[in-house]
């Protein structure tokens, strides 16, 4: 039976999703992680858990998770046409790091089919469309559908970028809620920053369709604790993931 975990939060939800998997021989398949607000996590556990990520030379919660929502562009942005004039802008440069030479998420949601004469953005088409059916009355609830996995170019990969496959963004009543498909995710190193990129990719498009936020839900076909060295990390993540003092707030804080 597949395993669902629910949390109020970021935080929330990445604890306890931690905390299944040390008692679960440290991976499962198709765990299912339900974040009922992707717009708040606590402050202070990221603070802490970003340390234990330097201490590894682990990238931190932050620069995850903007692979998959660029924030700091976003911020400094005065509409979201400002957004991908910006970000296409300094796409070619982030191309140049060596692990992102097959792309980024957000890269792929909105140049699908960089490099050839029929790029394609489909953060920009389904809010189009979320609009459209908002306008029209006629209120389709689920044909909003975004491809990480490119099934030419991604051919030949076993491991490494893209680990993620696949979003479907759906309405309810006056939310949207997003889903995200994982062929593999490490929990560890990824799923803090996976859950917040994803959670401010659905507060942007919700915001410019004109719906409430919803639910977040991740997929992990194969999730996996990932490494956790040396044994001072594994014991400092443990303490963060039993500390039950939280402090809500928002991604502007």
């Amino acid at each position: 039976m597949n395993k669902v975990i629910k949390g109020d939060n970021i935080t929330d939800a990445w604890k306890k999703s931690i905390n299944h998997l040390l008692q679960n021989g440290r991976e499962d398949y198709n765990l299912i992680v339900e974040i009922e607000d992707p717009t708040k996590d606590d402050l202070e556990t990221r603070r802490q858990f970003n340390s234990v990520l330097l201490g590894m030379g682990d990238q931190s919660i932050e620069t995850v998770s903007n692979t998959i929502f660029p924030y700091g562009i976003w911020s400094k942005s005065e509409n979201r046409d400002n957004l991908y004039e910006r970000f296409i802008k300094v796409y070619p440069t982030l191309r140049k790091v060596p692990e992102n030479n097959k792309g980024t998420y957000f890269g792929r949601l909105v140049q699908w089919g960089y490099g050839t004469d029929k790029c394609f953005n489909q953060v920009e088409n389904t809010i189009f469309k979320l609009n459209r059916e908002k306008e029209n009355g006629r209120g389709i609830r689920v044909m909003y559908e975004m491809s990480i996995y490119d099934p030419i170019l991604d051919l030949n990969n076993q491991m490494g970028f893209p680990c993620m496959s696949f979003i479907s963004v759906k309405v309810r009543k006056e939310f949207v809620d997003l889903t995200a498909i994982y062929r593999n995710q490490y929990f560890v190193q990824k799923a803090y920053g996976n859950y917040l990129g994803l959670g401010r990719l659905l507060e942007f498009i919700a915001k410019e369709a004109g719906y409430k936020v919803g639910k977040l839900t991740c997929i992990a076909t194969h999730a996996d604790l990932g490494s956790i060295s040396p044994k001072a990390n594994f014991t400092e993540m443990i303490d963060i993931c039993t500390n039950q003092k939280q402090v809500e707030l928002n991604f502007d804080a």
